[in-house]
């Protein structure tokens, strides 16, 4: 009975040794593009880019273009730092949402003589792009909803 306790030992130390091998050739593997915050750091990076030339800049010819550019990737850093760490719930309709209420604020509450609001086709695409954003919300809520009650009728009951 020792002979085969011996060999089942060995085998398991081998076992582990392989793994533990496996799981450092992997770590050698590994690239900085597979950190969990490198596309958070990258969009929220051109986030700053674009809110720099969107206001602080006045020698650029795009102002307008960098201000839009920078909510919305304000947003899109926000949104997957918060999907990459805390995995919340609806977290893609709150996205969707949370840039239809922008660009909605733009489009009514818009003080007179802004761009945004002055300019008929600014108001027109912020008018819009808003209900386009909200239906986004609606969808993404429903899938989530849809997703969840998949996944409660299919798990077992505890």
């Amino acid at each position: 009975m020792s002979n085969r306790e011996d060999s089942e030992r060995s085998q398991l130390a081998e076992a582990l040794d392989d793994e533990r091998r496996d799981e450092a050739e992997d770590a050698e593997r590994s690239s900085p593009f597979d950190h969990p915050a490198f596309l958070p750091v990258i969009v929220g990076a051109f986030a700053l880019w674009f809110g720099f030339d969107g206001w602080f800049n006045a020698d650029i010819e795009s102002i307008r273009f960098n201000r839009y550019g920078f909510g919305f990737l304000l947003g899109a850093a926000i949104y997957f730092t918060l999907d990459e760490y805390a995995r919340l719930p609806y977290l893609l309709s709150a996205l969707w949402l949370g840039y239809a209420v922008w660009l909605g604020a733009f489009a009514m509450f818009g003080a007179p003589g802004d761009w945004f609001y002055d300019e008929p086709q600014a108001r027109l695409f912020n008018r819009y792009a808003s209900l386009g954003f909200l239906l986004l919300a609606v969808l993404a809520a429903l899938r989530e909803l849809w997703r969840r009650r998949r996944i409660s009728a299919t798990s077992p009951p505890d």
